[in-house]
C-alpha cells in the first residue's frame, strides 16, 4: 500500500523542447482515428474491472491513486450519497492495494444513491512519465472515450478531491445546450492555463466523441515521451483551440461551481486544489461531517 505524500513538481512548465514534442504529438492525434492507437490501445489493455454500461444519466469520472483513495474518494463518494439525488459515477484507481479494492467493492454495495463502477490499472502507465502524479491527474481523459463509447452517455471528469454540496449531473442537465463540450476556460491565462481540468464535460455528439478520442489518444502518445509536468491541459487547450478554429466543436463555459476552490455554499461541488486548501478549516470540518456520519451510522 503506497501512502507515500505526493511528489510536488518544482519546475511547473514545460522546456521548450518538450512543448514542441507534445505539440507535434497533438498536431498528430488530429490527423486521423488511427494516429496514436498503439499508444492508447497499450493503456486500454492495462485496465482491470468493469466499466459502466447502456445509456441514461450522466456519467462521473474521477480517478486516484492509492493516497487519494483513502484521503479524498472515499468522502467525494459518501458525499455525493449523503446530497441523495442518483448519480452515475466511475472511478478509476491508480495502483490499488488489495486492501483498497476490497474496500471500493464494498463501498459500492453499501451506497444507495450511487451507482458506482471502476476500474484500476497495476500502475503500468504511471511509470511513463518522469512524475506518477502526471498521470494520476490525466487519465481520467483516457478513460472518458471508453465511458462514452460504452454508454453514449455525457461523461462529466471531476477532481477526486472534491465534496459535492448539490446534487451535481442535475446542476449539469440544467445548464446543458447544444456544446460538445463544457470547460471551464480562463481566457485571461497564458497559454496552457486557458483551461482549467477541473471539471469538463463531454457530451455524446459525433463532435464530443471525436474530441475525447482525439484527447486520450494524444495523452497516451504524450506520456510515453517522459514528461516532467502536467500534460492535460496542454493536450486540452490545444485540441479544443484547434477543433473550433475548423469549425468541428461546440463549446460552453462551465461554471465554477462545478470545482469551487473558494468553497461557496450554493456550489454544486467543493475542490481542494492544493494542499493549503485541503487543510483548510472549511474543507476540513465538511469532510469530517460527511465521513463522521457514515462512521456513526
Amino acid at each position: 500500500m503506497d501512502l507515500s505524500p505526493p511528489i510536488v513538481i518544482k519546475k511547473k512548465r514545460h522546456s521548450l523542447l518538450s512543448r514542441w514534442r507534445i505539440e507535434r504529438l497533438v498536431k498528430m492525434a488530429m490527423s486521423g482515428k488511427r494516429a496514436h492507437f498503439e499508444s492508447y490501445d497499450a493503456f486500454r489493455r492495462t485496465l482491470r474491472g468493469d466499466l459502466p454500461t447502456g445509456g441514461g444519466a450522466p456519467i462521473i469520472l474521477a480517478a486516484c491513486n492509492e493516497l487519494y483513495y483513502w484521503e479524498f474518494a472515499r468522502t467525494f463518494l459518501r458525499s455525493i450519497e449523503a446530497v441523495g439525488a442518483p448519480e452515475r459515477v466511475h472511478l478509476h484507481l491508480c495502483e490499488p492495494s488489495q486492501k483498497a479494492l476490497g474496500d471500493v467493492e464494498a463501498l459500492s454495495a453499501s451506497l444507495s444513491a450511487v451507482d458506482l463502477t471502476f476500474t484500476w490499472d497495476q500502475g503500468e502507465s504511471a511509470r511513463l512519465p518522469a512524475y506518477p502524479t502526471i498521470y494520476y491527474a490525466a487519465v481520467r481523459f483516457l478513460i472518458a472515450p471508453l465511458i462514452l463509447e460504452a454508454t453514449r452517455s455525457t461523461v462529466l471528469c471531476l477532481d477526486v478531491d472534491g465534496i459535492a454540496r448539490l446534487p451535481i449531473t442535475p446542476a449539469l442537465s440544467a445548464i446543458t445546450g447544444d456544446e460538445d463540450v463544457r470547460l471551464i476556460k480562463r481566457p485571461g491565462e497564458k497559454s496552457v492555463r486557458r483551461v482549467l481540468a477541473s471539471a469538463l464535460a463531454i457530451q455524446p455528439t459525433d463532435a464530443g466523441l471525436r474530441f475525447a478520442g482525439r484527447l486520450g489518444r494524444a495523452i497516451a502518445a504524450i506520456l510515453k515521451i517522459r514528461p516532467r509536468y502536467h500534460v492535460d491541459q496542454i493536450a486540452i487547450v490545444r485540441i479544443v483551440e484547434a477543433m473550433e478554429a475548423r469549425g468541428e466543436l461546440r463549446t460552453a463555459q462551465m461554471p465554477h461551481s462545478f470545482a469551487d476552490h473558494e468553497f461557496a455554499a450554493d456550489s454544486a461541488v467543493w475542490t481542494a486544489k492544493s494542499w493549503q486548501r485541503k487543510n483548510s478549516e472549511a474543507f476540513m470540518s465538511a469532510k469530517g461531517a460527511i465521513n463522521g456520519a457514515f462512521e456513526n451510522s
